[in-house]
């Protein structure tokens, strides 16, 4: 299938234009992370390939769904009602259903995310096909933090999602609920009723939304089998997958990392993923949020600190060395001073497992033991500028030292269940 293409311009020659897959040759040099500096060591082994592509959304082909069949209507989409006074659209006998997004691959897509490069109002959901032809459930895209207006230079959009093997997936953009209502047309095709709505909202989405937004997908090719002699241990700490060792391809890496004075905090995420993955199925997860916050984002690097999945995996994020102070780009306004870990997967949707729990306790106990911050207390912070934040500028707020982003942002993350379990986190890590 010949996918249309959206390509942007990008500021840095190292960052690679969206829709050229360029294969990935690894910096012969690699970060030990258990000494107070980074230090090169050799490692010479080539990293396969991670392939970005957009896809202008206004350019993918439509499907209507009915909103009950579908799921849709669980999800809290509804279709607005029809204006009386204005004549509908030609359309076949067939009822009027949500017009979504259909894109299909000839290959795995593996994640996927949506961004744009204007400001939009709309929220999104996905749903991956499975290998018996089923249909997952529809997750609602989380919009990642960004310090900067959207722009073709710096443009912002959601986490991406993990969809492994599948091939299809179809994405909802709406309104306040609202989707875009569309039917069969006599001829063929769809009709989508942008016009004739009782909302403005729903002709907002096709002639604004639609058109800034792209279907981002990632595609980090398999690397390794994870085990015990990839690991490399924190000196008085747990062991973790280092950057060479889940494959951080360097040469991607657009700057030298920034470092805070001192280390205050940490605030805890979700990656707002997929649940379903296998242990070495993380590596290419982490592989895959690399390259699109480092090339498609624009910010240089991984935005976490830390990344822990269902099993307990510790893999190190941000480069400059996990035990100083490196500023990571995962809470705007916060991330001066703090430690940004991420529980790989959707905790709306599922708990952590007890192992995730586990090594996210162990390692904050290891790190901000090392800072002097006591896991069971609190910690203040200086707000910086930042348009989704709970405190204005120049705030100083006092909350606990081991935190989830939505106390500091307007966000569910790290999700409902994520959330809970920070209580048990802060136990353990203390």
């Amino acid at each position: 299938m010949r996918r249309p293409r959206l390509s942007r311009s990008r500021p840095r020659p190292s960052i690679v234009l969206a829709s050229v897959a360029a294969a990935i040759v690894a910096s012969p040099f690699a970060v030990v992370i258990a000494g107070s500096d980074p230090r090169p060591t050799d490692r010479h082994r080539e990293i396969p390939t991670t392939t970005i592509d957009e896809l202008g959304l206004a350019d993918v082909p439509s499907a209507v769904l009915d909103i009950a069949e579908s799921g849709l209507a669980a999800a809290g989409i509804r279709l607005p009602e029809p204006d009386p006074r204005v004549p509908l659209p030609e359309a076949d006998d067939r009822p009027v259903g949500a017009a979504v997004k259909h894109i299909v691959g000839d290959k795995p897509l593996k994640m996927v995310a949506l961004t744009w490069d204007r400001a939009i109002d709309a929220s999104m959901l996905l749903r991956a096909k499975h290998s018996d032809g089923s249909w997952g459930d529809w997750t609602k895209l989380e919009p990642v933090d960004n310090p900067r207006a959207p722009s073709p230079e710096h443009p912002t959009g959601t986490e991406p999602v993990w969809v492994g093997d599948a091939r299809e997936v179809q994405v909802a953009v709406t309104d306040d609920g609202l989707a875009i209502p569309a039917a069969q047309a006599p001829g063929g095709g769809l009709v989508e009723w942008g016009i004739g709505t009782a909302s403005a909202v729903v002709e907002k989405l096709l002639t604004s939304a639609m058109s800034a937004m792209t279907a981002t997908l990632v595609s980090p090719e398999s690397l390794l089998s994870l085990g015990s002699s990839l690991l490399t241990p924190l000196l008085g700490g747990p062991s973790v997958v280092a950057r060479a060792q889940w494959g951080a391809d360097e040469s991607i890496r657009c700057s030298q990392p920034t470092y805070s004075p001192a280390a205050r905090a940490a605030i805890v995420h979700h990656t707002a993923g997929s649940n379903d993955y296998t242990p070495e199925q993380s590596a290419e997860i982490v592989r895959g949020i690399y390259a699109y916050h480092a090339r498609t984002l624009n910010w240089c690097d991984i935005g976490y600190n830390v990344l822990v999945d269902k099993y307990g995996q510790i893999f190190e994020g941000a480069f400059g060395g996990l035990d100083r102070n490196v500023e990571g780009t995962h809470t705007g306004g916060f991330n001066k001073a703090t430690v940004g870990v991420s529980m790989i997967g959707n905790l709306d949707q599922v708990a952590p497992t007890p192992a995730m729990i586990s090594s996210v306790a162990r390692f904050l106990r290891w790190r901000l033991g090392k800072a002097g911050v006591n896991g069971l207390g609190s910690a203040q912070l200086t707000a910086e500028p930042f348009t989704d934040s709970k405190f204005p500028a120049g705030a100083v707020t006092s909350l606990p030292a081991i935190s989830g982003h939505r106390d500091y942002n307007n966000t569910s993350c790290p999700g409902e269940l994520g959330y809970g379990a920070l209580t048990a986190i802060r136990s353990m890590a203390n």
